[in-house]
């Protein structure tokens, strides 16, 4: 399988796992969320106020969006970090990640530089503005419904790493790359049980 998409809630470690994932099998990286902070910053707002802004303008859902698809559609080996990939590449092997709550605020707090409280804030707009959004620009009512899924991992107690490695074991994918020993150890202790 060279396409694969991952989904996962904020904190979940979506671009964590993918930028691994892809570099272990030398597949192209693509991620909506650095999309999204890349056109903020081009239009010079602040990133949860692009969120913000997006619920009354989607004209940058859609293009981002667009541009998912698209690529989807032109390339083969890759890994696709985005709430809304395994939609619109319905071809792909497609990973949900989870995580418990208080661990993903954690995570959100310290790679944004906030305070808890704010993560959670932040956090729980961006997700129920989300929802809206696509059920409204897509009819997506079961956003993000397990059943979509290949596969589910919980990322509360494992690294990057190991959820990448997990994913390559679960299904048998070739990984020419070995940039992390890791890689090669979980792989092979996760084939031979």
């Amino acid at each position: 399988m060279g396409k694969i998409t991952i989904f996962g809630q904020a904190g979940t470690g979506t671009t964590s796992v993918g930028e691994n994932l892809a570099k272990a099998l030398g597949y192209k990286f693509l991620s909506s969320g650095n999309l999204f902070r890349s056109k903020a910053e081009e239009l010079g707002i602040e990133f949860y106020k692009f969120e913000k802004f997006c619920q009354r303008n989607p004209k940058y859902d859609l293009e981002i969006d667009k541009t998912i698809a698209t690529f989807g559609k032109k390339n083969n080996s890759f890994v696709v970090e985005s709430r809304l990939a395994y939609h619109f590449i319905p071809d792909s092997l497609k990973i949900k990640l989870t995580c418990d709550y208080i661990t993903r605020i954690r995570r959100v707090a310290g790679r944004d530089g906030i305070a808890f409280s704010a993560a959670s804030e932040k956090t729980n707009f961006r997700e129920d503005v989300a929802k809206k959004r696509y059920r409204k620009l897509y009819g997506i009512k079961d956003f993000g419904s397990d059943k979509k899924f290949d596969l589910i991992a919980d990322t509360s107690q494992k690294s990057a790493e190991e959820i990448a490695a997990m994913i390559i074991s679960k299904f048998k994918l070739p990984f020419p790359f070995h940039p992390l020993g890791l890689f090669v150890s979980v792989a092979k202790r996760e084939t031979s049980r």
